[in-house]
């Protein structure tokens, strides 16, 4: 026969205190018809259920004429068993006892004689307690209660005591002196001498604690702004200020409750042997403080905590909930340690190997007086999961966040919340672990409701990973404290299906900072069809006396796909939908990348109906200046729709991009050209053109070893409106436009743009363009100090300053080297395409980017020869010097260089040209496409011919080369030089007779 454990035959009572006879039959008719059992077995069970009533209650008598005693009586209105007796040593008083369980419906009650400060209870009949009912302290001590077999506490079990209650599964109580108080041994240490409990100690497989208890109680909330959801089921509740401890091995809360209003809970599970010290303060200072130190114990068990179960230390002060295991899980449970007064919080802490948070889980520290808000800390060594209620919900509260400027903090949705809504600073939330993981719409905030200032987030763990959750910390409306920051310190840092990671400003007071420090990588992807909002990170200020926080990113390797961003931003934007066009001034993002950053991609057509490029952007609805971006990188690349772009719907204006990298990379468009790849500092380009906009464009500050803008990408500063256009400031080796690629510059009625570019060697290829166009206003200018400036003629790459109907702008070409551009004037472009002075003015494009040629201009369309601009090149032609290779100083003697021989000239000499081509008519000009190519010469095909030569052996000796030292006229007419005799003599030689040279 299986074992029956003996709270299976302890659990079932009914509230008369009589185990129903049909039970007892089962248990009778089993026994006796499962042999091999002893019938002396079933003798002491027989004795063990009388016929009217069950004792709940045995004392033993391991503590001879001081044990302890029961007696029945009427406590609070309620049956009970008064517990009388015990040993008394000094401060402590000491109750053994076989079994101890309480029925439901009845109570227990120890007696607490004068001058006791704590009363320590030991189980000692290896079954585990069932408390059903109530158990309390006739007095202000403190209660222990020991059993190593186990603890449960059920649904109406609750307690009324004024000190504090330590539950505990441990084998002893240790005292200072090495006495031990054991459930175990009650008999190896004689009560003597004892004094201050230090500790419990733990054996092997300590029993559980288990808690179910609903019970009804008594709760003192202060009048709030926020209805706080705490209801008056306190179950286990221990007087405000006191301590509620339960230290075991397993810890179960079964849909159970703890509370202890400004005190502490604690929640320990131990599964190795050891020591659990702890020191307890005397009762009459608040709040009373039992602190745990679990530094011996090398194994830690579990808790659970689920169906709904409350843990809640709220109080004038927060109180402190704490809880330590190995594996911690909470399903649908809340913890609250809320501040409601002017005395500080004291927050949550959770300790584990691996906690598991899910199911609508709620941590809250938030503040809703003068006092501070708890801290809310979770450490786990190697992982803390958290998952949340869906997505879609998430998002609901994100963007009625946005919208509204206020947000419910106990909205069920809302898991973690370090928030204020008083005169009070809220707590900060910090999470060390190995391993992070937002899941499924988790949710968390420390917004600012009041004049306190809202929380901080910090996080540090080897992998961060947001999958469709979100983080917020800032400001709520009408508030006027400042936004928490958040900051994270990992190895990775994964966002995904619309996590965000954000603060925001809808008040006067400045939302938080973001500052992510990864050693290894920054990845945000992945925003799809089930998501309103794209992944990002974002600071953002909303009201018009806000301020949003900046962003700092340091990293090895930054990557934005799929439609995600970073975002500093002003006013709302969801969507299509403009919420509102207030906002305070920008954050300003920076991005150190140690390897790369890397920016491609949109996202799948959202739930919100439109689809967004991969981004680093700083935007600005409102009349405030937006940000600036500064990225600090060995490789840039832009691919694909992605962009890097500060912009402006129409007010204030753009804010600049800086870039210093060793190689940028800017090319492609995302949806068939839909979004092109750009950096970009404009005037209503990124929100749509607005021709009524009078914001400033930005400025852009590129530097690198080599600029590539290929396949359709930009680089541009247009304004579109009456504001001016940017500048375009790029230092580079080497510049390379391919493919449609522009450098943008254009303005339709604001003041041009300034390009500046300073580069070794500028390249344009099929198409490519560098314009400060305007329309309505004067073009900008366009600055290029360079070695080299290259486009081929006939791909029609043009450098243009041109305006429609006012002045042209200026071209500045300092290169000693230009190649296959065209300077054109208004005339020469007009005659080439062969329009009337009206069909040319009224071009609708660049009028040069209709010719095929490449070409450099500086004209106006409509205007006269006063408006036309100027093309200026300071030094163009092939450098004489260039590419010439300086000569050593010692040079070979002279006189070994000439030939004296004034004959040579009669042999026959030649130059030839290989190759099937010609060559261009100058050096600086290059071949045209027009020239026929030669085809090659192949041998003639002929007869067969043998031809036979002897080879005769020659013995060529050196011979001195004697200097030519004057000249003679010889028959011809022709100069030749001649040589003084060899050995000596002043005489000049006669010229050799021309019959001795060899004839031609």
């Amino acid at each position: 026969m299986p074992p029956v454990h003996y709270s299976l035959l302890f659990s079932p009572f009914s509230k008369t205190g009589k185990m129903p006879v049909p039970q007892i039959l089962y248990f009778i008719v089993r026994w006796a018809f499962c042999p091999p059992v002893s019938y002396s077995l079933l003798f002491a069970f027989l004795l063990l259920f009388p016929s009217k009533t069950f004792a709940q209650i045995i004392p033993d008598n391991t503590l001879g004429p001081e044990s302890s005693r029961t007696v029945t009586d009427t406590i609070n209105n309620l049956p009970s068993d008064r517990i009388t007796g015990g040993a008394i040593r000094g401060v402590n008083l000491f109750h053994s006892l076989r079994e101890f369980n309480i029925r439901e419906g009845r109570g227990a009650y120890f007696e607490n004689p004068s001058g006791i400060a704590n009363i320590f209870t030991r189980v000692t009949g290896g079954n585990p307690s069932n408390i059903l009912g109530t158990l309390g302290v006739l007095g202000n001590s403190n209660l222990f209660l020991i059993n190593p077999k186990g603890i449960i506490f059920g649904p109406n079990a609750r307690l009324d005591l004024r000190g504090s209650f330590i539950g505990s599964t441990a084998d002893s109580v240790v005292f200072n002196n090495g006495v031990e108080f054991s459930s175990t041994n009650p008999q190896t240490s004689p009560l003597l001498t004892v004094n201050i409990p230090v500790g419990l100690r733990f054996r092997d497989n300590p029993g559980a604690i288990v808690n179910q208890s609903t019970a009804l109680g008594k709760v003192n909330l202060p009048a709030s702004p926020v209805p706080i959801p705490i209801s008056d089921r306190v179950g286990l509740a221990v007087e405000p200020g006191q301590t509620l401890a339960l230290i075991g091995g397993d810890i179960q809360l079964q849909g159970g409750n703890l509370t202890a209003s400004g005190g502490q809970i604690l929640l320990g599970s131990v599964a190795s042997p050891g020591l659990v010290n702890f020191a307890l303060t005397p009762a009459e200072q608040q709040p009373a403080n039992l602190t745990v130190n679990y530094d011996n114990i090398q194994n830690f068990g579990n808790i659970q905590i689920s169906n709904g179960s409350l843990i809640n230390t709220s109080g004038i002060g927060g109180g402190r909930i704490e809880l330590k295991g190995g594996n911690v899980a909470l399903s649908g449970a809340r913890i609250y340690a809320l501040t409601l007064g002017n005395i500080d919080g004291r927050g949550i802490d959770i300790t584990a190997q691996k906690l598991r948070v899910e199911n609508g889980t709620q941590f809250s520290t938030l503040t809703l007086g003068d006092g501070a808000g708890g801290d809310i800390n979770f450490r786990a060594a190697d992982s803390v999961e958290m998952s949340g209620l869906g997505v879609e919900g998430y998002q609901q509260v994100a963007i009625k966040y946005l919208v509204s400027g206020t947000t419910d903090p106990f909205d069920p949705l809302m898991m973690l919340f370090n928030a204020s809504a008083g005169s009070g600073s809220g707590g900060d939330i910090t999470i060390d672990t190995g391993r992070l993981l937002f899941n499924n719409g988790v949710v968390g905030s420390g917004i600012a409701f009041g004049g306190g200032n809202g929380g901080n987030l910090i996080i540090r763990a080897n992998t961060f990973e947001m999958v469709g959750s979100g983080i917020n910390s800032g400001t709520a409306k009408e508030s006027s404290g400042a936004g928490g920051s958040i900051s994270v310190d990992v190895e990775k840092l994964i966002m995904r299906d619309g996590s965000i990671l954000g603060t925001t400003s809808y008040s006067s007071g400045p939302s938080g900072n973001i500052n992510i420090k990864a050693a290894e990588s920054v990845e945000l992807s992945n925003s799809g069809p089930t998501t309103v909002v794209s992944t990002g990170i974002s600071t953002l200020s909303i009201a018009s006396n806000g301020r949003a926080g900046n962003i700092n990113v340091d990293t090895k390797r930054l990557t934005l796909s799929g439609g995600s961003a970073f975002t500093l931003g002003t006013g709302v934007l969801v969507g299509r939908f403009l919420f509102s066009q207030e906002g305070g001034s920008a954050g300003n993002l920076t991005v150190r990348a140690t390897e790369s950053v890397e920016i491609s991609g949109i996202s799948q057509l959202l739930s919100s109906g439109i689809q967004n490029a991969s981004a680093l952007t700083s935007g600005t609805l409102s009349s405030s200046r937006g940000g600036d971006i500064r990225i600090d990188t060995p490789s840039l690349t832009v691919r694909d729709g992605g962009i890097v772009s500060t912009s402006s719907l129409g007010v204030g204006d753009v804010g600049n991009i800086t870039v210093n990298a060793d190689r940028i990379e800017v090319s492609g468009s995302g949806n068939n050209g839909l979004f092109v790849s750009t950096i970009d500092a404009s005037v209503g380009k990124i929100f749509g053109t607005n021709p009524n906009a009078t914001a400033n464009a930005g400025s852009l500050h590129l530097k690198a070893d080599r600029l590539i803008v290929r396949d359709g990408a930009t680089v541009t500063v247009q304004a579109t409106g009456t504001g001016r256009a940017g500048n375009i400031n790029i230092v580079a080796n080497s510049i390379d436009l391919d493919n449609k690629a522009r450098i943008d510059g254009t303005t339709v009625s604001g003041t041009g743009a300034n390009i500046n570019l300073q580069a070794r060697d500028i390249q344009l290829r099929r198409n490519s363009q560098i314009t400060t166009d305007a329309g309505t206003s004067d073009g900008g200018n366009i600055n290029i100090n360079s070695n080299i400036l290259l486009a081929l003629p006939q791909e029609n790459s043009d450098i243009t300053a041109n305006a429609r109907t006012a002045g042209g702008g200026r071209v500045n070409i300092d290169v000693p080297n230009v190649f296959g551009f065209t300077a054109a004037s208004r005339e020469q472009v007009r005659n080439r395409l062969g329009l009337s002075d009206a069909q040319f003015a009224a071009l609708q494009v660049s009028p040069t980017s209709l010719l095929p040629s490449s070409d450099i201009a500086a004209i106006s369309q409509s205007g006269g020869p006063a408006l036309q601009g100027a093309v200026t090149f300071s030094s163009v032609g092939v450098n004489p010097v260039q590419g010439l290779v300086e000569l050593p100083q010692n040079v070979v003697n002279p006189a070994a260089l000439i030939v004296a021989n004034p004959c040579i000239e009669g042999a026959e000499n030649e130059f030839t040209v290989t190759g099937r081509g010609g060559v261009p008519p100058s050096p600086n000009e290059v071949l045209s496409s027009a020239e026929e190519p030669f085809p090659w010469v192949e041998p003639a095909v002929g007869g067969s011919q043998q031809v036979e030569s002897q080879r005769a052996s020659i013995e060529i000796r050196p011979t001195e080369i004697i200097p030519a030292q004057g000249w003679v006229m010889d028959d011809r007419g022709q100069v030749r030089l001649v040589a003084y005799n060899s050995r000596g003599g002043a005489s000049l030689l006669r010229p050799k007779p021309t019959g001795v040279c060899v004839p031609r």
